[in-house]
């Protein structure tokens, strides 16, 4: 019972806190929102565009042409065995030969072409690496992929693992200043009662409690809005954009790569509660005079 009384308490102070603070709520609120618009907005993006490349980086094929003396079988069970192999196909020279005169006009000659593997890397990063294992191979006389396809996949991903973290850091920084400014206010309004009630024998706890609480509620009140505009410019703008044109623009792109809208209101309540709670934290550890 103790327990629930003191908790009763602290929420009574959280909301004579609230009714300090007045129209700086609404102001808190509004930048924080603002603030985790633009950090789920990034979000979305860069794990949206982060599937996407994975997805294609993931297709990537490194070939490699075998030599006549050498069963591909055998040759593609032994690459399979590599750590960065997904996927190992063989292509038979004679598959590829009746392949090649369905297409062309070939005149009647002896098959030139090798047998062929077809090797899918488990990771885009990986495809490099797994060509300069397979041009090794004694059985493999040549070995073809797109190079320059796999270093702009991985630049690319590289660059929004980068960006995210410095967005991050930006904002998290921003809300920090903002809640605390906030907190640091209605401290100095109710400094005279902080004062008594420290008198009175109250614990640092009970009194630092409420500003926690304040700044945690301010996260979770701007997250929940942030996420309701992300929700409806998901639906009413970007949806149906990607219904009616990206479908004819990138016919081959995988469902499922869009990063969920749960997962980001998920991250955006953390985000906002703990930097929200940090904030409360920090000001009064600072500014409170007990």
């Amino acid at each position: 019972m103790r327990i629930l009384r003191i908790f009763y308490r602290v929420v009574i102070e959280t909301i004579l806190g609230l009714k300090h603070s007045g129209w700086s709520n609404w102001l808190v609120i509004s930048i924080l929102a603002i603030s985790l618009t633009i950090f789920g907005s990034i979000l979305q993006l860069t794990m949206t565009l982060k599937n996407v490349v994975n997805s294609f980086g993931s297709q990537m094929i490194v070939s490699a042409y075998l030599s006549d003396s050498y069963e591909p079988k055998v040759v593609a069970k032994d690459v399979s065995q590599y750590p960065e192999v997904k996927m190992v196909e063989v292509i038979t020279k004679d598959i590829s030969w009746q392949e090649m005169k369905k297409s062309l006009n070939v005149a009647a000659i002896k098959n030139p072409l090798p047998n062929t593997l077809h090797v899918t890397a488990k990771e885009p990063d990986q495809v490099t690496d797994l060509a300069q294992k397979l041009e090794l191979l004694p059985s493999v006389e040549a070995v073809k992929y797109p190079m320059m396809v796999a270093k702009r996949i991985n630049e690319v991903r590289h660059f929004f693992e980068i960006a995210g973290v410095f967005v991050t850091a930006a904002l998290t920084t921003a809300t920090l200043t903002v809640i605390g400014n906030t907190i640091h206010l209605v401290i100095q309004a109710r400094q005279r009662e902080i004062q008594i009630l420290s008198l009175m024998g109250v614990g640092h706890f009970y009194i630092k409690c409420p500003f926690v609480l304040q700044g945690a509620l301010y996260g979770l009140l701007s997250a929940v809005l942030a996420m309701l505009v992300l929700f409806c410019v998901h639906m009413y703008a970007i949806q149906p954009y990607l219904t009616t044109n990206m479908a004819n623009i990138l016919p081959a792109l995988p469902k499922g790569v869009g990063y969920s809208l749960v997962e980001t209101f998920l991250v955006m309540v953390i985000l906002g509660v703990a930097v929200g709670a940090g904030g409360g934290a920090w000001t009064s550890g600072k500014y409170l005079k007990i």
